[in-house]
């Protein structure tokens, strides 16, 4: 569109970032022009307050079903570098702990 439009403006309206970590929005775009909140909607009354809860989702697994997946990360991941494999182990590790292994 830039090599189609050189001389053109480009305006976007969004309550979302272009990419996950709203890392190019103001690359694509340039600086705000406005900005309006969540906060602000909620002082105007556009929307009511938002509340989150964070909340874990338990999970049950049966110890057979945990024993595979064990392995078959252990088969996944064979070829990679030790610190690698535990990094990546830590990463999942955090769904271990929420369904109860015992």
């Amino acid at each position: 569109m830039r090599d189609a439009l050189p001389n053109a403006s480009f305006i976007g309206f969004t309550g979302t970032p272009i990419e996950q970590y709203d890392a190019n929005t103001r690359a694509v775009f340039g600086e705000y022009v406005s900005v309006y909140d969540i906060q602000q909607a909620v002082i105007d009354k556009a929307t009511v307050p938002i509340y989150y809860e964070s909340r874990i989702a338990k999970l049950s697994l049966n110890q057979a079903e945990l024993l595979k997946v064990d392995a078959e990360f252990e088969e996944i991941t064979a070829g990679e570098e030790e610190d690698r494999q535990q990094k990546l182990k830590t990463k999942w590790a955090a769904l271990e702990a929420f369904i109860g292994r015992k």
